[in-house]
């Protein structure tokens, strides 16, 4: 069975706030001040949290390749210039059979325009242009990553992961989500 670490970081109370990761190396890229505990944080300003001062999008990172288990963007791949070339930094940075977490706001979403910053919008086909053979998508989310407690929600969420392209086509404009949640498993 596969184990999630997307279910780890976003828990169904909120973002971890606990070390989840035992003895594996994650890098949180664009952590800000919400760092995933355990994490080394990189990110273009310092604040709390942030360990490694660095521009993502200057490459390449300073980070040896083959460095860490675990790569997030929580919502931050939205604000990179080159979505490719972050994930091939990303990729470059994990170990083979590493992970990637990526969480962004949903193109549909108030929030993904709310932000001037953001220079990225997302559906859940976004990604399917750029992985080509060095990812492998291992599970992906509308939202959450968790069951809704509530009955009719958790059957909407059913409904819209079993038929996406609907989603992102019609049904979006009366009920958008405001995030995606994926996690990718490095190709090497």
């Amino acid at each position: 069975m596969t184990e999630f670490w997307v279910k780890k970081i976003y828990t169904p109370s909120g973002f971890s706030k606990i070390n989840i990761l035992g003895n594996k190396k994650a890098l949180d890229v664009g952590c800000g001040g919400r760092k995933l505990p355990g994490a080394i944080g990189m990110d273009v300003r310092q604040e709390a949290g942030v360990d490694i001062v660095h521009d993502a999008n200057k490459t390449p990172w300073p980070f040896l390749d083959n460095s860490f288990d675990l790569v997030l963007f929580n919502q931050s791949l939205e604000h990179l210039e080159d979505v490719s070339r972050a994930l091939g930094e990303a990729r470059r940075v994990l170990k083979a059979g590493g992970r990637v977490i990526l969480q962004v706001p949903y193109f549909r979403s108030v929030d993904a325009f709310a932000d001037v910053t953001h220079g990225h919008f997302f559906t859940s086909r976004s990604l399917d242009y750029i992985l080509d053979f060095k990812f492998k998508i291992i599970s992906f989310w509308y939202g959450w990553p968790h069951p809704s407690k509530n009955p009719i929600r958790q059957i909407f969420k059913n409904f819209i992961h079993r038929f996406p392209d609907f989603y992102d086509k019609y049904l979006s404009l009366l009920i958008p989500v405001e995030c995606l949640t994926w996690e990718l498993e490095v190709l090497k």
